[in-house]
């Protein structure tokens, strides 16, 4: 005799009951062999399948470049990735390998016509920066893997109902195109960390949302045929790429988390220093750095504030699980007495060389008036004179005579010279000295005036 339920298997059992009857009216209103159609023709290779990768991957990164949400979301809509996809999931469903070389066929050259676009987009174009757009696109999360999830069920659950207008939607949330632009884009300009973490969002959500439509064709009653193998084969398939990607998506998530929780304290912890000393915060970055932070400030201060990068750097230590490295960087306020007193300095630098040139043109005609002066007390005399303003210092050379240096240098000719000079210009050195008598071997011209490299000869009569 077969022993009676017990009491607690019995709401199983109901439930159990429950669930098959819901699942069974759910796929008796499916068109099992109209939608496997639908998802083959969507979901194959085509003329148009591969002109509709090739302009949506060209307004793809056209708007990544430009930083442009609005033409990105219009690569989004005409993307074509979404048929094969959906067929992958189909696919792996019903266990056809067939539908799915040809899906995969389809991917694979979706993916590379998109890239050959967009690199040589991205060669010929002026802008090979990083906008926002495309690092948004780079450090996928967990958040990534639910939405790509999500989107699958929705789209799977579009394409069996029959309900097209939600692959929009499914188009936008999950998408496929950009991030494949971002890699053509950091294959082009050679950055390999943009290019993987770019792929590997991509392949999230491709993976992500065709094991979620593998799962809502289930669920509509595809694949009932199977057998204990490929069902236990599929469960396995889903669930461990799922683990293999939640699991890397996680970490990544913990730590874009940890880095927003280390920029938060950091902000609070420098903006409460600086406001207790009239400064504010102009500019801060949080970075990670290998197991560590780095923390780069400018800070707007009034005035200069000493040991700032010490006393900010004890403070983060003492709130941070790690003590950040730390640059700090002061900038003065412009204050109203700063620019009174910046704009008086520059009028004042302005009068003093105002009063410089002045002083440089006054002193130029001085000497040229004390040269003429001079050339007039000396007469007849023919002599070199050498001025220095300012020392105040004058020199006057004399030439040598017929008969000798000595004969030009007469005590008492020297003594009236030297005071006729000083008596002329007072509070000035005068110098009266004599040249060296010439060479005998040396001819010199009878009408040759010697004179002295710097200094001004003032030819005159020679003296009787």
């Amino acid at each position: 005799m077969k022993s009676a339920p017990s009491h607690s298997a019995a709401p199983l059992t109901t439930l159990h009951r429950l669930w098959r009857r819901l699942r069974g009216r759910l796929a008796h209103h499916v068109d099992h062999a109209a939608v496997i159609d639908n998802v083959a023709d969507e979901g194959g290779l085509s003329p148009r399948f591969a002109f509709m990768a090739v302009m949506s991957c060209g307004i793809a990164i056209l708007g990544l470049l430009q930083s442009s949400a609005a033409v990105v979301i219009g690569a989004m809509l005409i993307s074509p990735l979404m048929g094969p996809i959906v067929q992958l999931g189909f696919s792996l469903c019903v266990v056809d390998f067939r539908m799915m070389g040809r899906a995969l066929l389809a991917l694979l050259a979706g993916v590379l016509l998109a890239l050959a676009t967009a690199m040589c987009i991205v060669w010929l174009s002026p802008l090979r920066e990083a906008t926002s757009e495309i690092l948004a696109r780079t450090q996928p999360t967990l958040f990534d893997l639910l939405v790509a999830i999500l989107s699958g069920l929705a789209g799977g659950y579009a394409v069996i109902t029959r309900k097209g207008e939600a692959i929009v939607g499914v188009a936008i949330a999950t998408a496929l195109m950009p991030p494949m632009a971002v890699v053509a884009f950091g294959l082009a300009t050679g950055d390999l960390g943009i290019a993987g973490g770019a792929f590997f969002l991509f392949m999230t959500n491709l993976l992500a949302i065709a094991l979620s439509v593998t799962l809502i064709a289930k669920w509509y009653g595809f694949g009932v045929d199977n057998s204990p193998t490929h069902s236990a084969w599929q469960a396995i398939v889903i669930a461990s790429t799922f683990m293999l990607l939640a699991l890397p998506l996680g970490l990544a998530l913990r730590n874009i988390g940890e880095q927003t929780w280390t920029a938060n304290q950091t902000r609070a912890v420098v903006q409460k220093y600086l406001q207790a000393r009239g400064g504010s915060i102009e500019q801060i970055s949080v970075e990670r750095r290998g197991q560590g932070y780095a923390v780069d400030l400018v800070a707007m201060v009034p005035a200069y504030i000493g040991n700032a990068q010490l006393e900010l750097g004890a403070r983060l230590a003492a709130r941070l699980p790690k003590a950040p490295a730390l640059r700090v960087r002061q900038t003065l306020e412009a204050s109203d007495d700063g620019r009174r007193d910046r704009a008086d300095l520059d009028g004042l630098r302005l009068r003093v060389n105002a009063l410089s040139e002045q002083t440089r043109q006054l002193r130029a005609e001085a000497d040229a008036w004390t040269l003429e002066h001079i050339r007039t007390l000396l007469g007849d005399i023919t002599a070199d004179v050498m001025l220095d303003g300012l020392q105040k210092r004058i020199v006057v050379t004399l030439p040598p005579t017929t008969t000798g240096a000595d004969a030009a240098l007469d005590p008492g000719a020297v003594a009236a010279l030297r005071g006729r000079l000083g008596a002329a210009t007072p509070g000035w050195t005068i110098v009266v000295a004599g040249m060296a008598a010439p060479a005998p071997a040396i001819a010199q011209p009878a009408n040759e005036v010697d004179g002295i490299a710097g200094k001004a000869t003032l030819p005159h009569a020679a003296s009787p």
